[in-house]
């Protein structure tokens, strides 16, 4: 059998994340996978496990390499925020904690890993969205990846530039006017969210500003990723309503 490299990884983690999302079945994408690549079902089960016990939180009994570890701590930060991301740091915790009492042995690397990646300086409240434009971008071409701390999705101020002159400075949803309310601080601010997000296509793109992106305030933004998928637009406008009956 095959070892498990960063090539089975980063497929393996698309793999998981469609399961997890119930976009197909474990089923399918263990027999997907081990067709791909010379591989046990049973290996690619277990990564596809323990990505869903990282998302939410809780202990996983099936190991996974060191390699797969840390790719799934930085892409699930890249492609989830914050509150995932420390779901997966708890996860990856409670699994040492369990696998060095079953065997009597210390998972050193692993531990190092959740040394390293607790002590990442992430400020929470200025977490950018998952889906939020960059200013400093110059191309519209979308979700080529580069090396930061992790990996991240590079954005296009051009599309937000062209989705802003169609829409304008006004939320979509809830239409607060940041000029509107404070004067000239508030003038040309808006965030822009992305209608399909990033982390779903998983591959470089060509955006188009007008159907795939729409100005919406913070509070709406947030709003819009309080569940991963995010909600759609058209559900938090009926949240709003049903909320002012």
């Amino acid at each position: 059998m095959a070892k498990i490299d960063l090539a089975v990884i980063e497929e393996v983690y698309i793999s998981a994340k469609n399961v997890y999302f119930k976009k197909t079945t474990l089923t399918d994408e263990t027999n997907r996978l081990t067709e791909k690549f010379p591989v046990k079902e049973s290996s690619m089960a277990d990564y596809i496990y323990d990505f869903k016990h990282m998302m939410n939180g809780v202990e996983y009994q099936r190991t996974i390499n060191y390699d797969a570890t840390k790719y799934y701590l930085e892409n699930i930060l890249k492609d989830f925020g914050y509150t995932k991301f420390i779901n997966a740091l708890s996860a990856l915790k409670q699994h040492i904690n369990y696998y060095e009492t079953l065997q009597n042995t210390t998972m050193k690397k692993q531990r190092l890993l959740l040394e390293e990646f607790s002590k990442l300086k992430i400020n929470k409240s200025n977490f950018i969205y998952p889906d939020e434009i960059n200013d400093n971008e110059q191309t519209i071409n979308e979700g080529a990846k580069k090396q930061i701390i992790v990996n991240a999705y590079e954005r296009s101020s051009k599309a937000r530039k062209e989705c802003i002159e169609e829409y304008g400075y006004k939320c979509t949803i809830c239409k607060f006017d940041f000029e509107k309310v404070y004067g000239e601080i508030g003038k040309n601010f808006i965030h822009v969210h992305h209608v399909k997000p990033l982390s779903e296509i998983d591959k470089e793109y060509k955006i188009n500003p007008i159907q795939d992106l729409r100005p919406v305030c913070p509070n709406c933004h947030a709003m819009l990723h309080k569940k991963v998928p995010a909600y759609s637009i058209k559900e938090i406008i009926n949240f709003i309503d049903k909320s002012n009956l």
